[in-house]
């Protein structure tokens, strides 16, 4: 059977951070196993741009937090450095007691607004996905050894460490999050986990047959890669009576035969039954 888990988006479209952890916690009295900050400057789908900065968030809840996981879903690789990116997982997890989920992305057409508006660049497609490649292999590299040494196509780094190590013995794992194959490829690669949104069930049917011939070209069990979903939940959806039925009907139109892993987006203004329905959905595909 296989083990169904769910997490969800913290709230952090706002300056309140009481309210963003006691949601971190209430979600951690309620058996979720995560939850996730999103990584952006200024949100485009944000009118007024309002948003707390997802690492330093994730920071604060895993200091005020003891079993719940966080993650961020997803850190763009554009925005940082991988060599600062490793030392700030690496103090993440120290923080959080070794509880950290690394889920990275390069950013599409929504991100080039963003990405420019603050000076960075917005690389061609190719490049974004050599950067990925080269940010996982850092990450990995500065978590586990000393002296780290690297030359790729995009990055380089020279005699550089990472101290202290991450509490997680072979570091956090590391999520991709997009829906396009070379990613999977990545994925397959490197990863421990693929994260979808948007897309139908079809569609998640089509990405996970490439997924998992590209495990077996790397020799990878494909039971090996976490499968997740991410998407919102409708104050509407979780208020009504049939609610725990309905968000079961949608979570069915946009899910694969694998995915084992549910994380949901609420409404600010969501209140604790909204958690309690989505989780008591969740638990039905086990």
């Amino acid at each position: 059977m296989t083990t169904v888990k769910f997490g969800c988006q913290l709230p952090q479209e706002t300056s309140n951070v009481s309210h963003i952890l006691e949601v971190a916690r209430e979600c951690e009295s309620l058996g979720y196993d995560s939850v996730w900050a999103y990584d952006h400057l200024a949100p485009f789908w944000i009118r007024s741009r309002t948003s707390l900065d997802g690492w330093s968030l994730l920071s604060a809840v895993g200091a005020r937090t003891s079993s719940i996981k966080i993650g961020s879903l997803v850190t763009n690789v554009n925005f940082r450095n991988p060599s600062l990116l490793a030392k700030m997982t690496s103090t993440v997890d120290n923080i959080s007691g070794g509880r950290l989920i690394v889920g990275l992305g390069i950013g599409d057409r929504m991100s080039i607004d963003e990405l420019r508006s603050y000076g960075y660049r917005f690389p061609p497609f190719g490049e974004r996905v050599a950067l990925l490649h080269e940010t996982i292999t850092i990450l990995k590299t500065l978590w586990a050894g000393d002296d780290a040494s690297f030359e790729g196509k995009v990055v380089n780094l020279s005699h550089a460490f990472c101290e202290p190590k991450p509490i997680q013995p072979f570091g956090p794992p590391i999520w991709v999050g997009g829906r396009h194959r070379r990613l999977l490829d990545v994925t397959a690669e490197l990863a421990d986990g693929w994260n979808h949104w948007g897309v139908t069930a079809e569609k998640v049917r089509e990405l996970e047959a490439h997924l998992y011939s590209k495990c077996r070209d790397f020799r990878r069990p494909p039971g090996s890669i976490t499968q997740s979903w991410a998407g919102a939940i409708s104050t509407l959806q979780v208020s009504s009576s049939k609610a725990v039925d309905d968000i079961r009907q949608e979570l069915k139109s946009q899910v694969g035969k694998r995915t084992s892993y549910f994380i949901a987006s609420f409404p600010p203004a969501a209140n604790r039954k909204a958690y309690e329905h989505f989780a008591e959905a969740v638990k039905s595909f086990a």
